[in-house]
């Protein structure tokens, strides 16, 4: 299995397209700077403090606008959603929800194919983490390239990036990452045996559900425990990358078969606790992913790609300041839009 370290990648142009954000922020302060940060992606930007404001309208009152993005807190999300069921013909429109907790059924939220992300963490000043995953949507809906795997941690940490196409492959990746955390990191054994078990999930499932044969019959889903050799143009590419405090691991087939509804499948097992390892399966591999990690970004080009980032909490015990973020959910549907290149 070799390995490396990831590139950057190029992406397109930024679209041409006139792009306009509204924000439903209560805080006045809060909304203004959300609105700074979109202005910094291209957007022009619309605010409201009631989150009951009716979205609709808003969606229909310019016919030159070609993309609509639309932010707001978790307490307007029925608005949102509500909104985003009547989007004007032709035109994008697109709902990211932040401050999701447990009061929030994300599953339900991610039945409506407009919503991209429900983000766990909640606006408030020197909160980065919202301010760079929220940054980072609007930018990619405006044509601006996925961020690569060193995206999600500090500045200056390295990634590298192995090619799979077996279950030595598979199992050499898994124990890279546990000899990390418990020799190198230091990490507890918990923290390390929680990762070893969502990178095997992540690569099964893109070695053995994701590959279809010319007429789209699964190729390996009937046994995920079958020593099989993929070809070369059906590796799986797996990168992981370490800042010390998160470790991110990023798993892709070329396939591109993940469908919205299987991730709503999935984040309800998650919340139901129906996350059971020996059942095998792509939906609850994905749901055991979803219910240990805190940050979870899938890219799904159909028919072409699946790009599944996942973030885990090397500290997670640690303490913090002020309200501990939820988790964070983030699938733009590229089905709605043209297909963007990266690394």
């Amino acid at each position: 299995m070799g390995h490396g370290h990831v590139g950057t990648g190029t992406g397109t142009r930024p679209r041409s397209e006139r792009a306009v954000a509204v924000v439903v922020e209560r805080n006045r302060s809060t909304g203004k700077r959300l609105a700074r940060l979109l202005v910094s992606a291209g957007y022009t930007v619309k605010t409201y403090e009631d989150e009951t404001t009716a979205i609709a309208p808003i969606l229909h009152s310019d016919p030159h606008v070609g993309l609509w993005l639309v932010v707001g807190e978790a307490v307007a999300a029925a608005a949102i959603s509500e909104g985003l069921k009547t989007p004007p013909a032709g035109k994008r429109c697109v709902g990211v929800v932040y401050g999701a907790g447990d009061d929030i059924d994300t599953a339900a939220m991610f039945e409506h194919p407009g919503i991209a992300a429900v983000l766990g963490m909640r606006a408030s000043p020197g909160r980065p983490d919202l301010e760079g995953e929220l940054l980072s949507i609007a930018a990619f809906l405006r044509g601006q390239p996925l961020l690569p795997v060193q995206g999600f941690l500090l500045w200056g940490a390295q990634a590298f990036s192995a090619s799979i196409t077996n279950i030595g492959g598979r199992d050499a990746a898994e124990s890279r990452l546990v000899k990390l955390c418990s020799e190198h990191l230091n990490i507890s054994r918990r923290v390390a045996d929680s990762l070893a078990e969502v990178v095997h999930e992540l690569i099964t499932n893109a070695m053995y559900d994701a590959p279809v044969d010319a007429h789209g019959r699964a190729r390996y889903a009937h046994d995920r425990t079958a020593a099989i050799e993929l070809p070369t143009e059906d590796k799986v590419i797996f990168r992981y990358g370490t800042d010390g405090i998160r470790l991110a691991v990023e798993v892709v087939d070329r396939f591109g078969r993940l469908k919205r509804s299987d991730l709503v499948r999935s984040l309800r097992r998650a919340q139901s606790g129906q996350v059971n390892r020996g059942q095998g399966g792509a939906g609850i591999g994905l749901s055991l992913v979803c219910r240990t990690c805190p940050l979870v970004k899938v890219i799904v080009e159909p028919g072409c790609r699946t790009r599944l980032t996942a973030v885990i909490d090397l500290e997670p015990g640690r303490a913090t300041e002020g309200v501990k973020p939820g988790r964070s959910i983030i699938f733009p549907d590229l089905t709605a839009h043209a297909v963007r290149h990266d690394s």
